[in-house]
C-alpha cells in the first residue's frame, strides 16, 4: 500500500470518527433517540384529585411524549414539584433534621443530572413558574434570565470529550410555562407577570440559537382549581404538541 493512499484512508477514518461522534443518535447503532425532560409540578404532573396526588405516568406530558414519539425515543422524565430555574428554596415540608438535604433550585442539580443521563440527544427545559412566585420578588426578565443561565450550561459545554464522554453536545429545546391564574396567595400577585414570559422566553430562545415552544398556544387556562396546574386533557395536549415540534426537528437524522 502506497503511502498516499494510507493517507487518505486515514483521513477518511477520522471523517467517519467525526461524523459518528456528532450524530443525532449519539449512542451510536441500537441506542435510542434520548431527551431529558427537566421542569416543576406540571412536569412530574402533580394534581388536585382527591387521594391522589400524581397523574400517572402514561397520564402525564411526557408519558405522552414518549407515546407520541415511539420505541425509537427514550424520554427521561426529571420533573420535581417546586424546583425553580434558579431561586434557592429549602421550604419543602421535610423535618428539621433533612431539611437542607432538599434545595428546590434546579441549577445545582442541572449539570449533574445532564451528566448522569449521557447521551442525550435533546435536552427539553421547562421552568420559570416557580421563580415568579411572590418571595422571590424577580421580575420576567429576571427569571428568564435563570432559564437562560441553564440553556448556556448546555451550549457552553462545547467540548465532548470533557463535558459529554465523547459524545455529541445534545440540542435544547425551551418551552414557555402557561401563564397561571393562581388563586394562592403565593402566586396570585404575580399572575399577570407570568404572561410576559412567553414573549421574552422566545426571544431568549432565538438569542441562543435553541428551539422554542410556547405552552400557552395549547393551554389556555391551567385548569386544575389553584389555576397552576394542568388536567388529564391539558396534559395530553401539550405532550402531543411537544412531540410535533420533536418530530419537525429531526433528530433520527
Amino acid at each position: 500500500m502506497s503511502r498516499k493512499v494510507s493517507i487518505i484512508m486515514a483521513v477518511c477514518m477520522l471523517v467517519l470518527g467525526i461524523a459518528a461522534t456528532c450524530s443525532a443518535s449519539m449512542g451510536g447503532p441500537g441506542e435510542n433517540i434520548r431527551i431529558m425532560v427537566y421542569g416543576d409540578s406540571n412536569t412530574w404532573g402533580f394534581t388536585q384529585r382527591p387521594g391522589v396526588k400524581r397523574w400517572p405516568s402514561n397520564v402525564r406530558w411526557p408519558g405522552v411524549l414518549q407515546k407520541e414519539l415511539g420505541n425509537k425515543y427514550t424520554i427521561i422524565e426529571e420533573g420535581l414539584s417546586s424546583r425553580t430555574a434558579g431561586e434557592d428554596n429549602y421550604d419543602n415540608g421535610l423535618n428539621e433534621a433533612i431539611q437542607y438535604e432538599l434545595n428546590f433550585n434546579g441549577r445545582p442539580t442541572f449539570m449533574p443530572l445532564l451528566k448522569s443521563h449521557i447521551p442525550l440527544d435533546l435536552v427539553v427545559i421547562m421552568l420559570g413558574t416557580n421563580d415568579i412566585k411572590v418571595r422571590f420578588h424577580k421580575t420576567p426578565e429576571e427569571v428568564t434570565a435563570n432559564v437562560e443561565r441553564l440553556v448556556k450550561m448546555v451550549k457552553q459545554s462545547c467540548d465532548p470529550e470533557k463535558e459529554w464522554y465523547g459524545y455529541g453536545v445534545p440540542k435544547v429545546l425551551v418551552i414557555a410555562p402557561v401563564p397561571v391564574m393562581a388563586t394562592k396567595n403565593s402566586f396570585a400577585p404575580k399572575n399577570a407577570a407570568s404572561r410576559e414570559l412567553g414573549p421574552l422566553f422566545k426571544e431568549m430562545a432565538e438569542r441562543n440559537g435553541v428551539e422554542f415552544l410556547d405552552a400557552w398556544d395549547y393551554i389556555k387556562v391551567p385548569g386544575m382549581p389553584d389555576g397552576i396546574h394542568f388536567t388529564a386533557e391539558q396534559h395530553k395536549a401539550l405532550g402531543v404538541a411537544v412531540a410535533a415540534k420533536v418530530k419537525s426537528m429531526h433528530l433520527e437524522e
